[in-house]
Formats: structure tokens, sequence, C-alpha cells
């Protein structure tokens, strides 16, 4: 009977350990999927603005070119025209003051495709020490943009 007794003694209070490690993991599980969702949101607002972007950017055609000639597949986009569309749009938007750190890497066309590349640094929630002197600590996009006109029958 004394073994016994003894055994149930010493089996008392093992439930706290596995209840912290369980609180703990959970706890870690939820850190992580909250830092997860903030760099898909950060991912996807930066993807929204280089989008606009783009989009303001294909719109710059050679208006010279344009009312010698109509629109046509010759119907180019203007370079100079291009940045300063792309750099209005984002000019006009709330980006740069909802996204801090906002850079533009690149605003760049061939005459028929506009690229933009934008870059953030990462913020994170829980887990700021781990990439808050790291280089590489970056959300980067790109957006291409194309101008396409079709004939008319």
């Amino acid at each position: 009977m004394r073994t016994h007794c003894r055994t149930l003694r010493d089996e008392r209070g093992s439930t706290l350990p596995l209840a912290i490690g369980l609180i703990t993991i959970c706890l870690l599980a939820v850190a992580i999927a909250t830092d997860v969702t903030a760099v898909y949101l950060q991912r996807r607002n930066l993807m929204v603005v280089a989008d606009a972007m783009a989009l303001a950017g294909a719109q710059a055609i050679d208006v010279d070119a344009y009312y010698a000639n109509g629109a046509t597949r010759g119907t180019r986009l203007d370079p100079g025209r291009v940045v300063t569309a792309a750099n209005g749009y984002l000019d006009r938007s709330e980006a740069r003051s909802s996204i801090p750190g906002l850079t533009v890497e690149q605003i760049a066309t061939d005459g028929q495709v506009v690229r933009i590349g934008l870059e953030a640094p990462l913020r994170l929630t829980f887990f700021t020490g781990l990439v808050q002197n790291s280089p590489n600590a970056v959300v980067r996009v790109e957006s291409l943009a194309r101008l396409d006109f079709r004939p008319s029958a």
C-alpha cells in the first residue's frame, strides 16, 4: 500500500509543466501566423501600388506620334512621360505615408512595356529583432504593364 501511495504522490503536479509547454507552443504558433500574415499583407499592398504605377505609366504615350499617325501598332510610350506619370501617381496616392520606407527601385520602359520595381523594409509584429538589422529584410515587388492597341475593324 505504501508503494502505491508514493507513486500517486510523485505524479501530482506533472500536468502543470505539460500545460505550460502547450500554452507556450500555442502562443508561438499565433505569433508566427501573425508575422506571416503581416508579410503577406505588406507584399500585397506594395503590389497594388506597383500595379497602379505601371498602369499610369502605360498610359503615357508619345502624344506627338499619336496625333501624327493615330493609334497604331507603332504608337510608343514616351520614357519621360512614363516616369512622370508613375511618380505622379505615387505622389497623389497615400502610399508614401501608409508604407514607411517605400523606395522606387525601377521605373523603365522599352516603348511598349512599363516595368516598376518597389521595395520597403519588412515590418514584423513579434519577431522584429530577428530582421531588424538584416539588409535582406525587405519586401520587393515588380509590376509590368503593356501598351496594346487593337486595330478597329
